[in-house]
C-alpha cells in the first residue's frame, strides 16, 4: 500500500489541480473522510507540497492510529523534509503495525543512515533484504518517480545508489548522465 501511494502518478497539472479542488470540496462536507484525506495527502505530496502532506498525514495518524501505512507515509514525508529523527519515530511505529514491514525497514534504514546511525541502518537493510525486498529496484523506482516529478537531484541520487549496487546496467549509467545534465541545465536557467 505505502509503496503504491509513494509511486502514484498523475497525468498533468490540470488533472492535479482539478482533482485537488474536487477533494477539498468533498472534505468540506466530510472533513474526516479517510479516503479523501489519503488521496489529498498523496496528491499534494506529488505536487511537491510536503508540508501540506505532512499536516494531512499527521491528521490521518490521529484518526486511524492502528494504520501503519499512515505512519509510514508520514515518516517518508518527514524524511523528504529532512526531519530524520521524526521520520525514524514514525517508521518505527509503522514497522510494528504493518503486515510486511520490509519496505518500511528500507526507508527506516535510509533515515538512520542520514543521522549517522550506521549500525541501525545496516540492521534495517538486513531485515528488508531478509524479506526479499529488491533494494536495487526500489532505488530505480524512486529515481523514476523523482524524475517524473521534476526532482532531478533526488533522481540522480537514487540512480547513483542503484548503480552502486549493480554497475552492470548501462541504462542506469545513462540515466545518471541525463540527470546530471538536467541538473546542470536547471542551474544555468
Amino acid at each position: 500500500m505505502l509503496r503504491t501511494e509513494i509511486f502514484k502518478q498523475y497525468n498533468n497539472n490540470e488533472d492535479l489541480n482539478r482533482k485537488e479542488a474536487e477533494i477539498r470540496v468533498a472534505l468540506l462536507m466530510e472533513p474526516e473522510n479517510l479516503s479523501y484525506l489519503k488521496e489529498l495527502g498523496a496528491l499534494v505530496y506529488y505536487k511537491k507540497n510536503c508540508k501540506s502532506a505532512k499536516v494531512i498525514y499527521k491528521k490521518l495518524t490521529e484518526l486511524e492510529p492502528e494504520n501503519g501505512d499512515n505512519f509510514a507515509f508520514l515518516g517518508y514525508i518527514q524524511y523528504e523534509l529532512e526531519e530524520y529523527e521524526e521520520a525514524i519515530k514514525n517508521f518505527n511505529k509503522a514497522v510494528s503495525l504493518v503486515e510486511d514491514p520490509s519496505f518500511v525497514n528500507f526507508l527506516l534504514g535510509n533515515a538512520y543512515s542520514r543521522t549517522g546511525k550506521i549500525m541501525n541502518a545496516i540492521k534495517c537493510y538486513d531485515l528488508a533484504i531478509f524479506k526479499n525486498l529488491d533494494i536495487y529496484n526500489v532505488h530505480v523506482d524512486f529515481a523514476k518517480k523523482y524524475e517524473d516529478m521534476g526532482r532531478f537531484e533526488k533522481a540522480y541520487k537514487e540512480y547513483t545508489a542503484a548503480y552502486e549496487i549493480d554497475p552492470r546496467d548501462k541504462k542506469i549509467e545513462q540515466k545518471i548522465n541525463e540527470m546530471r545534465e538536467k541538473i546542470n541545465n536547471d542551474c544555468i536557467l
